[in-house]
């Protein structure tokens, strides 16, 4: 996993689940390519910039949960790259959902 073409990898995939517009098969194949620290921290801010207890967000995380749920093995890379020490240190230095909106 990971090479030089994660950030537009995961750019492609943060906006798909963002926005919508990415069949769940291919945000599966994007997500398992990516480094597990890259695949967490989307995952991550995904949860922490669109709430559960926002109605808004419903759309956003229905699709995060439809790719999760396609491939098991996308949430345990997920936790891999929580697990990490650089997965942990952005966790721990950035609130990721203040993200929300800026550019890539």
């Amino acid at each position: 996993m990971g090479d030089s073409t994660d950030f537009s990898s995961a750019s492609r995939l943060l906006r798909g689940i963002e926005q919508g517009g990415l069949a769940v098969a291919e945000a599966r194949v994007i997500a398992t390519e990516l480094d597990p620290v890259l695949l967490h921290t989307i995952v991550r801010y995904l949860r922490d910039a669109y709430p559960a207890t926002v109605p808004e967000a419903r759309p956003v995380l229905e699709r995060l949960v439809a790719v999760t749920e396609s491939d098991r093995s996308i949430v345990r890379e997920a936790k891999l790259g929580e697990e990490d020490p650089i997965g942990r240190w952005i966790v721990e230095e950035y609130r990721l959902a203040d993200f929300k909106g800026r550019s890539d």
